[in-house]
């Protein structure tokens, strides 16, 4: 991918030195936080990635860091992921 590449997928941020996107995530209450946090789990031992996370009981921020410049297809997947973890656990 050319390192001037600026589509970062829908809803996250991005931050150019050095290469991060990041996301909040808003939950309704614990629970669903946890299922939340447990899914990225999953997808983290699936992938082999593993992501920056601050969370709180209602909130998660997944930041996801590059080497380099480019962003890394792999890990454009992983927040394609994390997204659709979210919309899974909302029902």
């Amino acid at each position: 991918m050319d390192g001037d590449d600026d589509s970062v997928p829908s809803g996250w941020d991005r931050q150019k030195r050095p290469l991060t996107w990041n996301k909040r995530f808003e939950f309704a209450d614990y629970a669903t936080t946890r299922a939340f946090l447990d899914g990225l789990t999953s997808l983290s031992e699936a992938s082999g990635y593993y992501p920056d996370l601050n969370f709180a009981r209602t909130h998660v921020i997944v930041t996801i860091r590059f080497e380099g410049e480019a962003a890394d297809p792999r890990l454009r997947d992983f927040a394609g992921g994390a997204d659709e973890c979210a919309r899974r656990v909302r029902g």
